[in-house]
């Protein structure tokens, strides 16, 4: 039988996973549950590539995954097999077959991550795994006009963090929108880009925050740019706020 290629849509809370890649036996990961999954579905290892690994405590909304597998199992028998038996704080939005050529980080042409601020002043129960509580005063306005710089094409440099295992020899990206809304006491980033660096929406977001705070002036985020320097900008938000939220093809 020839092997066919699946792209499927999965959401989960990253709040009890130690990241997307699998790691040391005991770590608990989204590819390691996934894999376990497949294999009793299957009944051989399943090799899943994601579209982006997310890090400890970052959320997806739509991570898109794809794998190759010998079967005649239909796209929906994939989908509802694998929804039966994921663990609670995981999810397949959908399950398609693709294209041979097709590779779910490889194929991407834009992601779209959200980060999501709880702005008051009070904490709260039930989003205390997926909101950054930030209980100082915001100036909304400010984060808007100093995300204006951050639209384009750029050298993020500045917003990238090191990991010696993710060396970006090309730290040019462009950012398609970047919109800040409000909704009650939540305040969310969208940014949309042909890519991210390490950690690059979570340094933006803590930028843009300690700009929205009065801390660092607005004008400072074209200097910041230019610098090419991760010590210009302000330390990264905290992973519970982020979501992948969309990945196009």
């Amino acid at each position: 039988m020839k092997s066919r290629n699946f792209k499927v849509t999965v959401e989960y809370d990253g709040a009890s996973f130690c990241g997307w890649q699998a790691q040391a036996q005991g770590e608990r990961t989204v590819q390691g549950e996934l894999e376990t999954v497949l294999l009793k579905i299957f009944k051989n290892p399943i090799k899943v590539i994601a579209s982006g690994r997310t890090d400890s405590g970052v959320h997806a909304r739509g991570q898109v995954i794809s794998f190759k597998v010998d079967t005649r199992m239909k796209p929906l028998e994939i989908q509802r097999a694998l929804n039966s038996l994921l663990p609670a704080d995981m999810a397949v939005h959908e399950a398609c077959e693709v294209r041979t050529g097709f590779h779910a980080q490889y194929s991407v042409k834009e992601k779209t991550y959200r980060y999501t601020i709880l702005n008051r002043k009070y904490r709260s129960a039930f989003l205390r795994d997926r909101a950054l509580f930030y209980p100082y005063p915001l100036n909304i306005t400010r984060m808007r006009q100093a995300a204006k710089y951050l639209a384009g094409r750029h050298d993020f440099k500045s917003f990238q963090a090191h990991d010696p295992l993710r060396v970006e020899r090309q730290t040019v990206r462009t950012i398609k929108k970047i919109v800040i809304k409000k909704e009650g006491d939540l305040v969310h980033i969208d940014v949309t880009a042909d890519g991210f660096l390490y950690k690059m929406v979570r340094n933006i977001a803590g930028t843009l925050l300690a700009m929205g705070s009065g801390q660092l002036p607005v004008d400072e985020m074209p200097k910041i740019l230019k610098a090419k320097n991760r010590q210009q900008a302000w330390d990264k938000a905290a992973a519970e706020g982020l979501y992948l939220m969309q990945v196009k093809y």
